[in-house]
């Protein structure tokens, strides 16, 4: 089970999440591609985090469910 993370972690993953999803395609391969493969996956699992509390909010229903 992963641990419950801080408010300034969840925020952190709401910025993630939202820098780059406004980006195009292009760019945010990019980005990606300048980092290590372990800070790779770390920012792509903070957008993860910030999308799903992105719809959570935004939502009737909590991610993944119908």
């Amino acid at each position: 089970m992963a641990r419950k993370k801080t408010e300034g972690e969840q925020i952190g993953d709401r910025v993630v999440h939202t820098l780059l999803s406004g980006m195009r395609a292009k760019d945010r391969q990019a980005v990606l591609g300048e980092l290590t493969p372990a800070e790779r996956q770390e920012v792509l699992e903070s957008e993860l985090d910030g999308r799903i509390a992105q719809w959570d909010q935004t939502h009737e229903t909590k991610w993944g469910e119908s």
